[in-house]
C-alpha cells in the first residue's frame, strides 16, 4: 500500500489499539474504514475505487467474531484488493484461510505456536510468490527479523501445538458449558456453543469440530467485579495479557488489555465493563472449573 489508498479493517482488529492504528495510516497518508466484519455486505459497502487491502481477524480479539474468510475474499478481490487475515486465535490448527480464498495470513508466534510464554515472534504467510518477495524485501530493508534462539525455540514447540490445540478446545467447551450455568455470569461466548450467534459459520471454517481455546464471559457487578475476580482467582489459572499457552490466562479487558481504548470505543464492540477474557491451557479441565468456581462464588 501506498499514499492515497484506502484499507477496510475489522473493527475489533488490533484489540485496544485501533487509535494507533488511525495514526498510523494518517501518518501514511492513507485512508481506511474499520467496520464490523460479521456481515460481509457491510465490508462491500465499505470498498472504494481506491481500496487496495481487507484486513480481518477470525476469530476476533477479544469478541470472538467471526468473518465469513471465502465471501470477504471474493468482494476484496472483485474490487481489486487482497484480503489479509490475522488468524492467530485459530491457528493452522482450526482455520487455513489461504483454502478460502485469502492471499496472506498472520500468525503471532507468540501465542499458540511458541505456547510456553519464552519467546515472541511473528509471521506473515503469502499465497503466491511474489507477495512473499515483496515481504521478504521488505523485511530485508528494515532488518525485521527474528532472533536465531527464538526461532530455534518456536521450532521445537510447534511440534506440539496440534495437541495442545486439541485440549485448550476441550477444556474451553467445558468451561463454557459450566459458566453458562453459574448464576453470576449474565453471557458466554464460544464459538462451540450452541448459542454463539456465528455458530453456523464456526462449523463451515473451523476444522474437525475445533473451536479454539479462547472464550469470553462476563459477570455481574461490572469493574469492579472484574478486579476482585482477577484478585482472587487461584492456580491452575494465572493473571497475565498474554493467549495460547500451556497455562490457563484470565484477564479482565476492561482494566487491562483494553484499558487504552475510550470508554465509548471499547462498548461499542461489545467489550463490557464486565468483560471476563478466557485463554485455555493444557491442565486438567476439573482443576480449572473448580478453581474458577471458588473465585465467581466470591464476587
Amino acid at each position: 500500500m501506498k499514499a492515497g489508498d484506502h484499507c477496510v479493517i475489522s473493527d475489533c482488529s488490533y484489540g485496544g489499539t485501533n487509535r494507533s492504528c488511525r495514526e498510523f495510516f494518517s501518518h501514511l497518508g492513507m485512508s481506511f474504514s474499520f467496520v464490523d466484519f460479521r456481515d460481509p455486505e457491510i465490508v462491500r459497502k465499505a470498498m472504494k475505487p481506491n481500496t487496495k487491502l481487507v484486513f480481518s481477524e477470525t476469530p476476533a480479539n477479544p469478541v470472538l467474531t467471526l468473518t465469513d474468510i471465502q465471501a470477504v475474499s471474493d468482494i476484496a478481490h472483485a474490487g481489486g484488493a487482497k484480503h489479509v487475515v490475522d488468524a492467530t486465535f485459530a491457528t493452522p490448527v482450526m482455520v487455513r484461510p489461504l483454502d478460502w480464498g485469502a492471499d496472506m495470513v498472520i500468525q503471532s508466534l507468540t501465542k499458540y505456536y511458541e505456547g510456553h510464554n519464552m519467546m515472541t515472534g511473528g509471521a506473515v504467510i503469502s499465497k503466491d510468490k511474489e507477495m512473499h518477495e515483496r515481504v521478504k524485501f521488505i523485511q530485508n530493508v528494515h532488518g525485521n527479523i527474528i532472533n536465531p534462539f527464538a526461532a530455534f525455540m518456536v521450532l521445537q514447540t510447534s511440534k506440539t501445538m496440534a495437541l495442545r490445540v486439541r485440549q485448550q478446545s476441550h477444556n474451553a467447551m467445558a468451561i463454557s458449558e459450566f459458566l453458562e450455568k453459574h448464576p453470576k455470569v449474565t453471557k458466554v461466548c464460544y464459538p462451540g456453543l450452541a448459542s454463539h450467534p456465528q455458530k453456523a459459520l464456526a462449523d463451515k471454517y473451523h476444522r474437525d469440530g475445533i473451536h479454539g481455546g479462547m472464550l469470553w464471559f462476563e459477570i455481574l457487578g461490572g469493574v469492579e467485579a472484574g478486579k476482585k475476580l482477577m484478585n482472587v482467582c487461584q492456580r491452575p489459572w494465572s493473571l497475565c495479557e498474554n493467549l495460547g499457552a500451556t497455562e490457563s490466562i484470565i484477564t479482565a479487558c476492561a482494566v487491562m488489555t483494553h484499558a487504552n481504548m475510550l470508554k465509548e470505543d471499547r462498548l461499542k464492540v461489545g467489550i463490557t465493563d464486565g468483560f471476563i477474557r478466557v485463554s485455555c491451557g493444557i491442565e486438567d479441565k476439573e482443576d480449572l472449573i473448580r478453581a474458577l468456581k471458588i473465585a465467581l462464588d466470591q464476587i
